[in-house]
């Protein structure tokens, strides 16, 4: 049997911070009204003026809403939708909460007829800024977006947000939510603590110690700029799953420690190899398996254009690029740019790169 997806014409967005308004300016441009409401009159200010979206006016019973997404932080999540449910008595009602089993906990108590029109969401998107000046309307394209069910969620319900999600450009996926916790624990949770621990040690090292730092570290703790206070509730409400996995890191970075005392290159080896199997299982582009890659190294002027009349070459050999990576030279004017590109186009690209008189470093 088909399920009829009614479009949603009519969208509240409560909590206007970077998720909360990209969503608004993402279904803005798809054609909807979209309404925003914020404790924070200055945030939703900022909001309105950013997406274009309606600032809610709570008084105005005239307004049948069909769709609320409640994007604030996890510890005021299942108040904001319940209360969210009470009041919109035809909406469906969605979170964006990084968490989902505490949430669902803190909604035992609210009516069945109230959680059949709740569902569960978590966009795999972000940036290390946050607020509604850092969003994007294209912030959750080809991310993944995890629907989870109550015990009460009805098909229909899960209909109506998936079809928004994917207007969003996204690529929703149902998990229950003890699965969605585990994975977030693992794959989003654990790295944010570890790059952020990491991060910490730079605090009060030498700042000749610090000057030598290069593309590594950058990479390892790009997320630690997070928001501290919204992630201490992300990782307190997913508590248990998140210390199990630092409960596990912990212990294998206690086994290279006494491996490097000791001398023992086996134990320090086979930490390494791990990491490049564990990483090689990560997915490809728009989530596929990965492909065979090779890496083109160029030297680069840091000058104006430059970057684009790479890029220029780049495409004018009909190579595409995979990825980019920017490592910025210490007291140079100059940065290598790292390519990924197929393996197959490696050799061509090198050879248009040459011609337009760049810098290949082989």
């Amino acid at each position: 049997m088909t399920t009829h997806v009614k479009p949603a014409q009519s969208i509240l967005v409560i909590g206007t911070g970077l998720i909360g308004t990209s969503i608004a300016m993402g279904l803005k441009a798809a054609g909807h009204i979209v309404y925003l409401s914020d404790v924070d009159a200055a945030a939703q200010e900022t909001a309105v003026r950013k997406s274009a979206g309606l600032a809610w006016q709570a008084d105005d019973k005239s307004i049948s809403i069909d769709v609320v997404f409640v994007a604030t932080p996890p510890s005021a999540a299942a108040a904001v939708m319940s209360q969210a449910a009470k009041q919109h008595l035809a909406a469906i009602v969605s979170d964006v909460s990084s968490v989902k089993s505490s949430v669902f906990s803190s909604l035992a108590d609210v009516d069945a007829t109230q959680l059949a029109r709740i569902v569960g969401g978590h966009p795999m998107a972000g940036r290390e800024v946050a607020g509604a000046r850092a969003a994007q309307s294209n912030l959750f394209v080809d991310r993944p977006w995890v629907i989870t069910r109550n015990d009460h969620t009805t098909d229909n319900a899960v209909a109506v947000i998936k079809d928004l999600v994917t207007q969003l450009g996204a690529v929703p996926l149902e998990r229950s939510a003890q699965d969605h916790d585990r994975a977030v624990a693992l794959v989003s949770h654990a790295p944010q603590i570890v790059a952020s621990v990491l991060a910490g040690q730079l605090q009060h090292a030498l700042d000749s110690d610090v000057a030598l730092a290069g593309q590594g570290v950058r990479d390892t703790t790009r997320i630690a700029s997070s928001d501290s206070a919204l992630w201490s509730q992300i990782l307190l409400g997913n508590a248990k799953e998140v210390a199990s996995q630092i409960s596990q890191i912990s212990m294998r970075l206690d086994q290279v420690a006494k491996a490097l005392q000791t001398g023992s290159n086996v134990v320090v080896l086979q930490a390494l190899t791990d990491g490049v199997a564990g990483r090689d299982r990560l997915p490809g582009k728009h989530g596929a398996a990965k492909t065979d890659s090779a890496l083109v190294e160029v030297r680069l002027e840091d000058k104006p254009g430059e970057l684009a009349r790479l890029f220029a070459a780049a495409a004018a050999a009909d190579v595409n690029l995979e990825d980019v990576r920017i490592d910025h030279s210490l007291g140079r004017m100059t940065g290598l740019v790292e390519l990924t590109v197929s393996t197959a186009k490696a050799q061509a690209l090198e050879s248009a790169l040459e011609l337009a008189e760049f810098v290949v470093v082989n």
